[in-house]
Parts: structure tokens; C-alpha cells; sequence
């Protein structure tokens, strides 16, 4: 499959990213609108589970801290894939509304996902491949931030696109 990603032109910063050392993906708030994904033909997210060729929203979520999730993955960050027929309004939605929307993607229980690495871990620059230490291969990207509406800097990650996590 080719995947074509596009992210969005700059990542909307909470107000508690004023009193955070890091304003980084733990400053977004859940369901904020990050990009769109186009698959070309059968790709699997991260889980293993099929995504459909078709054009899709990408939109930040957290992994829960319930306990269901202990050790299934290094890294709690997401780009949640919903379809973009049903994402069609740009707010944020928070985590619940962005679970609904991206469990339509491959019929289950668990939102669809794309995992996120943070930079010390998607060396490299911009737009490079790289293999983590789980073996999953990612791109580097840099998204410019906002705050308030003013420039906020960029945040690096690395977007997991081949590999998956067993629950």
C-alpha cells in the first residue's frame, strides 16, 4: 500500500501548555485534528488489524492509563485514523469522540491508530526512515505549534508506518 500523509500547517497548543516544560504531544489535547491519510490498497495499523484503501482524518489521541494497557506499547501517543466522510468537522473532539469515529475504520472495539515515537527516538532528519528498537519502521516529521494563535515552535516525532503491537 502507499500511504500519503498530510499534516496539518500547525498543532493548536491546550492553555496548560503555559505551565508545561515540554509543550510537546502532552500539550495537545485529545482529538485535535493532526493530518489526513490516503491508503492505495490494503495497509495494517498498528495493532495488525486491516485498514481499506480510502482517504482517512488523523487526529491525536492517548493511549488510556487504565490498566488494560500495561505493556503493550513503549509510548501512549497516537495519530487516531477515523474515516474522513464520518470527520468532517475540524474541532477537537476529545478522546471519547475520537474513539467512535475511528472504530468505524476496522469494526472493533479499539480505535484504529498510528503510533508516535517522541524524537529521541526518530533519529534523523525530517522526512527520513528509521527502525525503532521494536523493530517498527517510522518517518520523521516536524509539525509547526501554536499558542494562542501565535508561533509555539515545532514538534518532532516519529510516525510508526510498517509494525505492529500484540495486546
Amino acid at each position: 500500500a502507499t500511504l500519503d500523509i498530510w499534516l496539518v500547517d500547525k498543532l493548536e497548543l491546550s492553555a496548560s501548555a503555559m505551565a508545561s516544560a515540554d509543550p510537546g504531544w502532552s500539550s495537545v489535547e485529545s482529538g485535535t485534528l493532526a493530518g489526513a491519510l490516503r491508503v492505495s490498497g490494503s495497509f495494517k495499523e498498528i495493532r495488525g488489524k486491516v485498514v481499506a484503501p480510502g482517504v482517512y482524518t488523523l487526529r491525536y489521541g492517548l493511549q488510556p492509563q487504565n490498566g488494560d494497557h500495561l505493556g503493550i506499547s513503549t509510548f501512549r501517543e497516537f495519530l487516531v485514523v477515523s474515516p474522513a466522510a464520518a470527520d468532517t468537522d475540524p474541532k477537537v473532539l476529545g478522546f471519547d469522540g475520537v474513539v467512535a469515529l475511528s472504530k468505524q475504520v476496522i469494526g472493533t472495539s479499539h480505535p484504529a491508530g498510528m503510533s508516535i515515537d517522541p524524537p529521541e527516538d526518530a533519529p534523523g532528519a525530517l522526512l527520513s526512515t528509521y527502525k525503532n528498537e521494536s523493530g517498527h519502521d517510522g518517518i520523521v516529521f516536524e509539525v509547526p505549534r501554536s499558542l494562542n494563535g501565535k508561533a509555539a515552535g515545532t514538534v518532532k516525532f516519529g510516525l510508526i508506518v510498517s509494525g505492529t503491537i500484540v495486546h
